[in-house]
C-alpha cells in the first residue's frame, strides 16, 4: 500500500511538491521518491510514497517506467503473478506487482489490462509517446484518488491533503449539507469545490488540456437460474479463491476479527489456508452494551488463532479526535473510524497486512434497513391517506423518537423516505431545522432536497424487488464513501495494509447475478454466507442479535463530550439554526432524547 501525487504544470516548486508528498507519507513509510519529468513541454511531478508489502527490495519503488510508460501505483494486484506469465516481456527486474502492471499496459493497454485486474488499485500512467495521464480507480472504490483541474494546473494525490491550498479557498455548500444527513461525503462531490474524487469503476484521461472520464466496469444486470445449495458452494469457491489471493505478501498478514457473521467467515477461511498460525485482531469496549469482544474471543478459540483484544474507551476517543480530521480530510461522520482506527494501531504492532469483512451486508443483504423500508412500505401503503395523515401529525408531536421520525414518511409514503429513516443523520424533511432555508436553496437551487440522486447513480427502484436496489443504493454510495473510506484512513494512519476479500470484484459479480429470494433463502439474511461459516463454526457462537461495530457516543455526549458539543454549537455561523441545535443538545443531555449522530456529525466540521 502506498500513496501517489502528481502535479502537472505546476504553480509550485519542486520543493513544494516534496513538501506535499511527504504529507502523505503515513501511507508508505518505506521509501518517499519524488521526480519530474515533461509532458508537453511543462513540467510533470510524480512521487510516491511506499509500503513494501510484494518485493521488499529498492528495485520496486516507483516511480517506474519503461520506453513506453512511467507508472506510480497505489494498492495490490493479486493475479499479478498471472498475469506476468501471459507477458511476452520476460527481463523482470522485480517480482513486484507494478512492474507486472508497467508491461501489461504495454502489451494489452489500457482498458483491456484494467478489465483483467484482481485488486484494489488507483494508478496513474503516462503514455510517454501519446503524452496523456491515466488516472485509474478499482471497481468497488477500494483506494482513493482526487484530482483538481483548476487554472491550467492539473493535480492529484491519494488524498486532499495532498493537494495544494490552491484548491481548498471555496467550501463546497451542497457536500456540507449532505455530510450533515449522511455523514460522508459523496463520490461524485468533494467538501471543496475544485476537487473532485475519480469514482470507483472510472478511469480519467488527461491530455494537457481537458479531462475525460469513463466507466469500464458495473453490476451485472442479468440474474442466474440458480438454486440455493449451488449458489452456497460457488460463492465459497469464491472467497476461497479471493482469501487465497489476499494472502500473497512478503510481510506477515493478519485478520480483524468483530466476531459477527463476515469477520469470522473470513477468519475461518484464512486459518485454513495460511500455511502458519494466524492472528486475529479485535477491539471491545468498556461499556458492556457495546462490547462483542467476548463473542470474537469464543470464535478464535474455535479457530485456534492467535487473540489479541483491546479495549476501547471514552479516553482513546479524546486521544484520536485531535489529528481524527486531518487524517480523513473532509468532514466524515461515521464515529465506528475511532475503534477502527485503534484498531488499526494494535494490527500494526504485530503485522503490517490485515483481512477485514467488509461488503457482507451489501452483497448478501444483512442491512435491517432494507426490510424495515419493505415491510413499512407494504404495511403503509394499505392505509387510506386521510388515516396516513392523521398518524403523520400524532407521531409529530408524540416527543418520541421512532415516532417523530415516522410522521413525514408515512405521510409522503415512498420507499426512499422510509430507507432515509435509518440510513441517515438528518432526514431530508428535517434539514431546513438545522440550516437556514436561504441556505439550502442557495446550495440546492430548491428549498427541498432527496439526499440521493439516483439519476446520478443510474439506479431505478424496482417495486418488485426493493430490498435489491436499495442494496445497489448502497453498494454505490454507503460502501464505498463511507465503510471503505472509514476502514482505508484508519488503517493507512497506521501504515497498515487493509485488504477485503468478500469484496473481491468476481464475488462482486455472482452477488449481483443472484436473484433475491436465493440470497434471502428461508427469509434469513445474508443466508449464503451463515450456510458456509457453520461449516467452519458452530452457529451458536454466531447466532445473536445483530450490533453493527458502533460506538456509545449517546452517553459521552452526556459526560465527556458534553463541554465540546456546546462549544462547537456556539461557535457555529449563520449557515445553521444554532437556537435549533441547542435545543436538541439540551433534550439528548436532560431527557433522554437521542441525537448522538447528529451532534457527531456537527463536531467533525
Amino acid at each position: 500500500m502506498c500513496s501517489i501525487i502528481g502535479y502537472f504544470n505546476p504553480k509550485i516548486s519542486f520543493d513544494e511538491f516534496k513538501n506535499l508528498n511527504s504529507k502523505l507519507s503515513h501511507r508508505g513509510p518505506d521509501n518517499s521518491t519524488t521526480k519530474e519529468f515533461k509532458f508537453r513541454d511543462k513540467k510533470l511531478f510524480l512521487g510516491h510514497n511506499r509500503l513494501s508489502i510484494q518485493d521488499l527490495s529498492i528495485s520496486a519503488n516507483q516511480p517506474m517506467q519503461n520506453d513506453k510508460f512511467i507508472i506510480i501505483f497505489n494498492g495490490e494486484i493479486y493475479n499479478h503473478l498471472e498475469l506476468r506469465a501471459e507477458l511476452k516481456f520476460k527481463s523482470f527486474k522485480t517480482h513486484s506487482d507494478t512492474e507486472t502492471l508497467l508491461y501489461a499496459f504495454s502489451e494489452f493497454g489500457i482498458e483491456k489490462t484494467i478489465n483483467r485486474l484482481i485488486g484494489m488499485f488507483a494508478i496513474t500512467i503516462f503514455h510517454k509517446i501519446d503524452e496523456k495521464l491515466y488516472l485509474i480507480r478499482d471497481r468497488i472504490g477500494i483506494k482513493p484518488l482526487y484530482y483538481s483541474f483548476n487554472n491550467s494546473e492539473f493535480s492529484f494525490a491519494s488524498e486532499i491533503k495532498g493537494i495544494s491550498n490552491n484548491s481548498k479557498i471555496n467550501i463546497n455548500k451542497k457536500a456540507l449539507i449532505q455530510f450533515m444527513s449522511l455523514g460522508y461525503i459523496p463520490n461524485d462531490n468533494s467538501y471543496y469545490k475544485n476537487i473532485n474524487k475519480l469514482k470507483p469503476a472510472h478511469y480519467l484521461i488527461f491530455d494537457g488540456n481537458s479531462i475525460k472520464e469513463k466507466r469500464y466496469w458495473d453490476l451485472p444486470e442479468d440474474k442466474i437460474d440458480i438454486n440455493f445449495s449451488d449458489a452456497v458452494e460457488r460463492t465459497e469457491e469464491l472467497i476461497k479463491s479471493s482469501i487465497k489471493y489476499r494472502l500473497l505478501s512478503d510481510v506477515e498478514v493478519g485478520t480483524f476479527l468483530s466476531g459477527g457473521v463476515d469477520s469470522s467467515l473470513v477468519s475461518a477461511i484464512m486459518a485454513q489456508e495460511s500455511k502458519s498460525k494466524i492472528k486475529a485482531f479485535t477491539i471491545g469496549f468498556e461499556d458492556k452494551i457495546y462490547d462483542e469482544s467476548i463473542f470474537a474471543k469464543d470464535v478464535a478459540r474455535h479457530l485456534g488463532v492467535e487473540h489479541f483484544i483491546h479495549k476501547f474507551s471514552a479516553n482513546d476517543v479524546i486521544n484520536l479526535i485531535e489529528d481524527f480530521d486531518y487524517f480523513y480530510d473532509e468532514p466524515f461522520g461515521d464515529a465506528s473510524a475511532l475503534p477502527t482506527m485503534l484498531l488499526s494501531k494494535i494490527t500494526k504492532d504485530k503485522v503490517s497486512v490485515a483481512l477485514s469483512g467488509d461488503g457482507g451486508d451489501e452483497l448478501f443483504l444483512g442491512y435491517d434497513r432494507y426490510f424495515f423500508t419493505q415491510n413499512y412500505y407494504n404495511k403503509l401503503s394499505k392505509l387510506p391517506q386521510l388515516l396516513r395523515n392523521i398518524s403523520s401529525t400524532i407521531f409529530k408531536y408524540s416527543y418520541q423518537d421512532k415516532l417523530e421520525k415516522m410522521a413525514y414518511p408515512i405521510k409522503n409514503l415512498n420507499h426512499l423516505n422510509l430507507y432515509s429513516v435509518i440510513s441517515t443523520s438528518i432526514k431530508p424533511w428535517e434539514l431546513s431545522n438545522v440550516f437556514s432555508k436561504e441556505f439550502i436553496y442557495e446550495s440546492f437551487n430548491k428549498e427541498s432536497i432527496n439526499y440521493l440522486d439516483l439519476q446520478e447513480l443510474n439506479i431505478d427502484l424496482n417495486p418488485n424487488d426493493i430490498i435489491e436496489s436499495l442494496s445497489k443504493i448502497d453498494f454505490y454510495r454507503y460502501l464505498p464513501d463511507d465503510i471503505l473510506t472509514k476502514v482505508d484512513r484508519a488503517s493507512m494512519k497506521y501504515s497498515l495494509e487493509a485488504r477485503v476479500p468478500l469484496l473481491d470484484h468476481r464475488i462482486v459479480e455472482f452477488s449481483y447475478s443472484l436473484p433475491t429470494n436465493i440470497k434471502l433463502h428461508k427469509n434469513i439474511k445474508k443466508s449464503i454466507l451463515k450456510e458456509i461459516l457453520y461449516k467452519y463454526v458452530p452457529k451458536k457462537l454466531i447466532e445473536r442479535e445483530k450490533r453493527g461495530f458502533s460506538v456509545p457516543l449517546k452517553n459521552w455526549f452526556r459526560d465527556e463530550l458534553k463541554d465540546l458539543l456546546f462549544e462547537k454549537i456556539d461557535s457555529l455561523d449563520d449557515r445553521f439554526n444554532k437556537k435549533f441545535l441547542l435545543k436538541l443538545a439540551n433534550e439528548h443531555i436532560y431527557k433522554d432524547r437521542n441525537y448522538e449522530y447528529i451532534f457527531w456529525n456537527l463536531m467533525r466540521i
